[in-house]
């Protein structure tokens, strides 16, 4: 009979003890930098999606005058 494997749920806390290696504070460092980069054009995005609103209702008032 096969044993049934479970999986269970850990709390949020880290297990990791002592200084971290410097190949992982170098892994850190750089996906911190991918995902401020990464909100950086969402928020750009954003704007652009934005203003683009704004410059069409203006437009649309515009013509509709």
């Amino acid at each position: 009979m096969a044993k049934k494997h479970r999986v269970r749920a850990r709390s949020g806390t880290s297990r990791a003890v002592g200084a971290p290696s410097q190949g992982l504070e170098r892994a850190a460092a750089w996906e911190r930098g991918y995902v401020t980069k990464d909100f950086r054009r969402m928020a750009i995005v954003v704007v652009i999606a934005l203003a683009l609103l704004v410059v069409a209702g203006l437009v649309l008032n515009v013509f509709e005058h």
